[in-house]
């Protein structure tokens, strides 16, 4: 029976990393509002540091839009992201639970995600993001063609 509580432990480990990405990782584009220069810094394929998740993020105006390229096999939904300066807030939906997500930009290509608020909060996944991090680093062109992997839906 340990055996099964050590497995468990581990995959709920993984689970936990990837969740956290997930939960973040649809936000890591944000662009300030009215400026011409921050298109192409915003716009990109981004890829969760140490992980296969990768997203292609577009923005137009005030707001993010994101699309799945590779998501490991988690379905996840997210809403259309809303741009404030150097951040960016959207909603993800996994398995039961709403996040609202943080993003804010780094300078050198990177993102770091978190999660603002998690709910149902009893939930095992809600527990483990809480006080955790993503960075997400700009890999290529939001234009480069990738095929997708897994399934997500925007």
């Amino acid at each position: 029976m340990q055996i099964q509580v050590v497995k468990f432990t581990r995959l709920l480990t993984r689970t936990t990393g990837v969740m956290a990405m997930a939960l973040s990782l649809p936000a890591h584009i944000l662009a300030q509002p009215g400026s011409a220069q921050a298109a192409p810094q915003w716009s990109g394929i981004w890829n969760a540091e140490g992980s296969l998740l990768t997203l292609r993020v577009t923005h137009q105006n005030d707001q993010l839009n994101v699309e799945p390229l590779v998501t490991m096999g988690y379905e996840w939904r997210n809403s259309v992201g809303e741009i404030r300066g150097n951040s960016a807030t959207l909603d993800v939906e996994y398995q039961g639970v709403v996040a609202r997500v943080l993003v804010q930009l780094g300078n050198d290509n990177t993102a770091m995600v978190r999660a603002l608020s998690c709910q149902p909060d009893y939930h095992v996944v809600c527990a483990l993001v809480q006080n955790q991090q993503a960075l997400f680093r700009r890999t290529g062109s939001a234009n480069a063609q990738s095929g997708v992997t897994g399934s997500a839906t925007n």
